[in-house]
């Protein structure tokens, strides 16, 4: 198993490996860990498949906590924002060739008071995903 702190480049590793190749990087992310920043209606089954590609995103920054950048959704521009710990994968969309981390720890429950966090993405309707989205292979 690897130590936590080594996710961040060889995260960084496989985006750069899928550039130089010529293939588009994606992350698939757990949607519903702390810190996670996207338009709402986007997610499936608790997780979020995003192109990272620099043709597809604008001010992107990967740090060793967090990967952030500002991408399109429904014809919009969102700030989005994935701390490193809800990489789920990252992978080339063509071949599906990446490393799995697998599934971060479960977010920690509702507060006591019940109250819900908040998203400040503004009070807009969620547009429609589109459909055929990337699926990840597993290679074994």
């Amino acid at each position: 198993m690897l130590p936590p702190n080594a996710k961040p480049y060889l995260v960084r590793a496989i985006y750069d490996w899928c550039l130089a190749e010529g293939h588009t990087p994606y992350v698939l992310v757990a949607a519903a860990q702390p810190g996670v920043r996207f338009p709402a209606g986007y997610e499936k089954d608790g997780r979020i498949t995003l192109n990272i590609a620099p043709r597809a995103v604008d001010a992107f920054e990967m740090g060793l906590d967090r990967i952030r950048f500002m991408g399109r959704f429904g014809g919009q521009v969102h700030g989005i924002e994935v701390p490193m710990n809800a990489v789920i994968a990252v992978f080339a969309a063509e071949t599906h060739d990446g490393i799995v981390f697998g599934d971060p720890p479960a977010p920690p429950a509702e507060p006591p008071n019940g109250d819900q966090p908040t998203e400040d993405a503004g009070s807009e309707p969620p547009a429609t995903p589109k459909a055929g989205s990337p699926r990840l292979r597993l290679v074994k």
